[in-house]
């Protein structure tokens, strides 16, 4: 594991750059609630209904704490819970979506994906990894600065339901195709950081600010990574080899989306990436 205080310690993935906040309840105003509704009213599907669910149930967590506040000084245990994991059992389920993914070694293993429901659940888990980091955030606060909205407040139920959405879309793509990546040599790992999830192309803005395309890149293991794209050629499962300059190619590009950690399974190799950044 490399920080940016240039310190390297060895230590497993388990719990490593988690931050508890993103099971947090957080009381909001009606103004974040109808962006959230907003957001929410093109879901479809059966997981409707669990996002309308989550939505009500914060709407009515709001009520409680606004009443709790008004007449009590201190917050019952029940509550207390609640505002502290009120996410915890959805993260924990939306996680359990990844198990088909992160056990790939093989390319028959991607063909769960022919299964609708399996194929978006696994879309769900990545884009979730994809938006549940804290650089996410921080990002989506400096982009609703000037708006009225205090998307600090309502990010940890944002960032789930623009993982549904994301996933919803790309699950019809007639181009999506599913790529393992293998690294069959012993010269060089996969990299991994605080942001397991990164967009290859989201350095390639449109008119906007927003990223042109999507290309999902998730390293799984020190030797296999997970790669999603919409290419309209080619196979829609592919099983790569590649060579070391493709993975530095690709470790350089996790290094340049990581947050505060770095992940290798090599001392040397993080030394390598990071000596002459700060």
């Amino acid at each position: 594991m490399y920080q940016k205080k240039n310190e390297v310690i060895r230590t497993d993935l388990m719990k490593v750059a988690q931050k508890r906040y993103f099971n947090k309840f957080d009381k909001f105003d009606k103004t974040e609630l109808d962006f959230l509704k907003h957001m929410s009213s093109n879901i479809k599907g059966p997981i409707k209904e669990t996002i309308n669910d989550l939505v009500n149930d914060i709407s009515i967590f709001n009520e409680l704490k606004k009443l709790q506040e008004e007449i009590a000084n201190e917050t019952p245990e029940t509550l207390n819970e609640l505002e502290k994991n009120g996410f915890e059992l959805l993260h924990t389920t939306i996680e359990g979506h990844g198990r088909n993914l992160i056990s790939c070694r093989k390319l028959t293993d991607l063909y769960f994906f022919n299964d609708a429901e399996s194929k978006f659940e696994a879309l769900m888990y990545l884009s979730f990894q994809y938006f549940r980091t804290k650089k996410q955030k921080d990002s989506q606060i400096e982009n609703f600065k000037d708006t009225q909205l205090n998307i600090e407040k309502i990010y940890n139920v944002l960032a789930i339901i623009s993982a549904i959405r994301i996933a919803q879309n790309i699950s019809f793509d007639p181009n999506i195709h599913y790529n393992l990546l293998e690294i069959s040599n012993n010269e060089i790992s996969f990299i991994t950081c605080d942001q397991p999830v990164i967009n290859l192309i989201g350095d390639e803005l449109d008119d906007e600010g927003g990223a042109k395309d999507l290309i999902f890149y998730y390293p799984i293991s020190p030797k296999y990574a997970i790669m999603i794209d919409f290419k309209p050629e080619g196979e829609k499962f592919q099983h790569k080899n590649l060579k070391t300059e493709d993975v530095e190619k690709l470790n350089l590009k996790i290094v340049n989306e990581y947050h505060e950690f770095l992940f290798s399974d090599t001392d040397e190799q993080l030394k390598n990436y990071t000596q002459h950044r700060v």
